[in-house]
């Protein structure tokens, strides 16, 4: 049995906690003081599709004060700052670190402030969501996870995921596992977002948009030297269930804070304004939408 904690309980923090408890690892959750006190009273409810609701008791607390074997990191990118301050380095040790945020810039960060710790690339592909504070839901079909297994703590973490019964792939290259989600993502949550409508609608209305977003993604993977199929990218977003949203079209609804800089930047960094021209266009878009 390993010792796990999830740094933000939301949608895919609430799913890795509630699959990780129901496979009898000890969870710790960590999160704001709110979100402790829900899920010490109440717990944590999933429920998944074609599955029954199950509960599951982890420790919640809103800061970390007890050792961990894994850590994984599931907070929105604009809020990673503020939320590590929730997890001391000293008492984090040598822990492995699993990030699973957006955008491909957080690894640098995450090695800096955790010196010890083993940070490893990963990435998830899943909608879900949080209903209530410890009410998590997963909507889609599919929760893929994708980790660097390029050293020992990557193949443990995976390995241990799959024991979780979760969907486990691995590629030796923290880069690779990072650029290849984002390829996807950008496109998904631009299009989605500048359309301001789900993949479906968005597709229809702004198609023009679609190819050249992968191809920018794509393009700025090569910089990188990450191969990226730009056909298979496109075949996948063009077959989506047509009212699948994007995390980023929630977030623009509600009015939240967006992760464009997480999700847009690193394309846009590595090509350059002119080379990322679409995807400047939408970004632009969505910020003047957003006034």
């Amino acid at each position: 049995m390993a010792t796990i904690g999830v740094l933000g309980p939301g949608g895919v923090g609430g799913l890795l906690a509630a699959r990780f408890g129901a496979a009898g690892h000890a969870v710790t959750v960590i999160a704001t003081e709110r979100t402790a006190a829900e899920l010490t009273a109440r717990g944590l409810t999933f429920q998944g599709p074609d599955e029954t609701p199950f509960s599951t008791f982890p420790t919640a607390r809103p800061w970390l004060t007890t050792p961990l074997d894994v850590l994984f990191v599931a907070v929105k990118a604009t809020e990673l700052l503020p939320a590590l301050q929730r997890v001391p380095a000293a008492v984090l040790g040598a822990a492995t670190v699993v990030p699973l945020l957006n955008g491909v810039d957080h690894l640098p960060l995450l090695r800096a402030v955790y010196p010890a710790a083993s940070v490893i690339g990963a990435s998830i592909a899943v909608e879900a969501t949080r209903h209530r504070p410890g009410a998590i839901e997963q909507l889609s079909r599919f929760a893929d996870l994708v980790f660097a297994d390029g050293t020992s703590a990557g193949a443990a973490v995976a390995e241990l995921a799959r024991t979780a019964g979760l969907s486990v792939s691995t590629h030796p290259d923290d880069a690779t596992v990072l650029w290849r989600k984002l390829a996807f993502l950008a496109p998904l949550a631009l299009l989605t977002t500048g359309a301001n409508a789900p993949i479906g609608p968005a597709r229809d209305s702004h198609e023009s948009w679609l190819r050249p977003l992968v191809d920018e993604a794509a393009s700025a993977a090569g910089v990188h030297a990450v191969q990226v199929d730009a056909d298979a990218v496109t075949a996948r977003l063009t077959s989506l269930p047509g009212a699948m949203q994007s995390s980023m079209l929630k977030d623009f609804q509600a009015g939240r804070t967006l992760e464009l800089d997480a999700i847009a930047g690193p394309i846009i960094r590595a090509l350059g304004a002119a080379k990322a021209a679409t995807t400047v266009e939408v970004v632009q878009e969505i910020l003047s939408a957003g006034r």
